[in-house]
Order: structure tokens, then C-alpha cells, then sequence
């Protein structure tokens, strides 16, 4: 009796041994990745894009590929800060290919949503300055439609549940997707930059995208489970670029 007591107490820290190092583990990851993602937080609203970067970065070190979910989260986070920083062309690759992930279908739609608000922006800010950087109409009307088609599916798939200032938003977000392409450069240049996207002026996009051109945006702006060109009645037509520069 006593050497099966003893077995039973040699044996008692055996299964903190076993959580330490498995899901313990994940657990003190998952910790280290949200201490770095509240910071990083804090860091973005303060207009820090770098340290954010930083930051964000960090915490998809931490956590690895074991959380999905909080994986995609950094991804989508790391695209934006990064286009803040200037690493627009690592920026809009990064977002194109978190929504060209089947694992996005799961994540939550105001996921969803962002990530297709955010790739549209990206978009539609690299077609405005590579317009202004004289690029080939190709390349910038590459950015445009892909603008104006992630624009599209947010007003077509995402509006459920949105405000109306949101509706409103998505209106007159699409609105200057299109003019984007059917304004002259004269017309364009007289307009100014907005803030968000200055930061892929000043570093040469146009020959940037060039070399990646046909790498990206094979299927853009496709709504949940399309495989064909946009449903009628979607604008095909009515988008249609114009004269342009």
C-alpha cells in the first residue's frame, strides 16, 4: 500500500508537467501576442504607425500559425500599418492575399468588411498616385477597378446591419472609385491627395506594381461564393473607363 502511495504522489505534478509544456505554452503565447496587440492598439491611435508596425509584428511572432483566427487579425492589422509606413506595395499584396484565403469565409463579417474596406482604399489610393506618377493607363486602371469592384461587393454583401452613415459611406466610397478612372489627370491633380494615402506617394509605385503586374488581382472583388464576371445589373458597363489620361 505505501509504495502505491508514493507512486501516486511521485506522479501528482504530472499533469501541471504535461499543461507547461503543451497548451500551456499556447496559453503563455496567446498572452505575450495580446499584451503586444493592446499596445501596438494604443500605439495606431496615436497616429504611430511605425511603432504599431513594430508592435503588430511582434505579436504574430508570438502567437504563430496555432491561432487562426488571431493570425488572420494580424495580418489584416500588419497590412494596414504598413501601408502607413510606406511598404504599400507589401501592404496591398498582404491584404490580397488574406481575402483570397478560404479561412476569411469563416472570420466574422464586420471582419470581412474591414478587410475589403481596407483593400479598396489601398487600391484606390495606389491608382490615384500612379496617375499622378504617369504610369501606363494599365497599371493605374488595375488599381482603379480593383478599387471599384472591392468598393462594389462592400455596398452589395457587407450592407446588412450598417448604419446609414456607413450606408452613405459605402455610396460615396464607390462614387470616387469610379471617377477615378473617368477623371482627366488635370482634373485628378487638382484635387488633393488625402492624408491616408500620401504615404504611397515618393516612392516610385508605378514602377513597383509594374513589376508585379499579373501577380495580383486575378479574381478582385468577388463576392461570396462567385466564380464567374459580376451579376448583372452590377455596373460592368455602366464602369467603364473613360478617356482618362
Amino acid at each position: 500500500m505505501r509504495k502505491y502511495l508514493v507512486l501516486v504522489w511521485l506522479l501528482l505534478p504530472l499533469p501541471v508537467v504535461v499543461v507547461h509544456f503543451g497548451r500551456g505554452q499556447q496559453w503563455l503565447a496567446r498572452d505575450k501576442a495580446h499584451s503586444f496587440i493592446t499596445q501596438a492598439e494604443a500605439a495606431e491611435k496615436a497616429g504611430d504607425w511605425k511603432r504599431a508596425d513594430e508592435l503588430y509584428r511582434d505579436a504574430d511572432q508570438a502567437v504563430g500559425a496555432q491561432d487562426r483566427e488571431l493570425k488572420l487579425r494580424l495580418d489584416l492589422a500588419r497590412a494596414r500599418t504598413g501601408f502607413r509606413t510606406g511598404e504599400v506595395v507589401a501592404a496591398i499584396d498582404g491584404v490580397d492575399k488574406l481575402l483570397s484565403d478560404t479561412a476569411v469565409a469563416a472570420m466574422p463579417a464586420d471582419f470581412q468588411r474591414e478587410a475589403h474596406e481596407l483593400a479598396a482604399r489601398l487600391h484606390y489610393y495606389a491608382g490615384w498616385v500612379m496617375r499622378l506618377e504617369g504610369a501606363k493607363r494599365e497599371l493605374w486602371m488595375e488599381e482603379a477597378e480593383l478599387a471599384r469592384q472591392n468598393f462594389r461587393l462592400l455596398s452589395e454583401h457587407h450592407s446588412e446591419g450598417a448604419s446609414d452613415d456607413q450606408k452613405r459611406r459605402q455610396k460615396e466610397d464607390l462614387e470616387s472609385a469610379v471617377q477615378l478612372q473617368r477623371l482627366s489627370l488635370t482634373e485628378l491633380m487638382a484635387r488633393p491627395l488625402p492624408e491616408e494615402g500620401r504615404s504611397a506617394s515618393g516612392q516610385g509605385l508605378s514602377e513597383q506594381m509594374g513589376k508585379r503586374r499579373g501577380q495580383r488581382g486575378n479574381k478582385p472583388g468577388k463576392g461570396p461564393g462567385e466564380e464567374g464576371p459580376p451579376s448583372s445589373g452590377s455596373g460592368t458597363q455602366r464602369f467603364q473607363p473613360g478617356s482618362g489620361s
